[in-house]
């Protein structure tokens, strides 16, 4: 069943649900490319089963990196390589929420900037207790 940008938008934003059939992830909400999917990510609607992580507006901000900035990741999430257009991976979104898996161990990925996972989550005081690769830091 197809669904109008709008009503979408009401029922995300405030009834914080979809219709139980939806799969229109891609449809653009705005000009800058964001897509109902992202908009979802933002109010935690998605559904257990979403696996288009993958889906991208403008900017090459993935729907995973929108969740991530909300810390709404699900606990089975691994698509942590996606990167936007500044070369920022996932886990550098996720990191901001303190929300690394336990065994996450890629923290040498480095953006665009220079900055690695590490770097990012020290600057935000969200590495694990037994971090033990600090070359990887760069101490200001």
């Amino acid at each position: 069943m197809n669904y109008s940008i709008k009503h979408l938008q009401i029922m995300i934003k405030y009834e914080k649900r979809l219709p139980p059939d939806f799969n229109q992830w891609y449809l653009k909400i705005n000009k800058e490319g964001t897509t109902i999917a992202h908009l979802a990510a933002t109010y935690n609607c998605l559904p257990s089963d979403f696996d288009r992580w993958y889906l991208r507006n403008n900017n090459g901000w993935a729907v995973a990196h929108e969740a991530a900035i909300y810390g709404y990741l699900p606990s089975n999430f691994n698509q942590w390589d996606l990167v936007d257009s500044y070369s920022n991976t996932v886990a550098h979104i996720a990191v901001y929420k303190s929300a690394l898996p336990p065994d996450f161990n890629h923290w040498e990925w480095v953006n665009n900037n220079g900055r690695t996972v590490a770097q990012t989550a020290y600057d935000y005081n969200h590495l694990p207790p037994d971090f033990n690769r600090w070359y990887l830091i760069k101490k200001r």
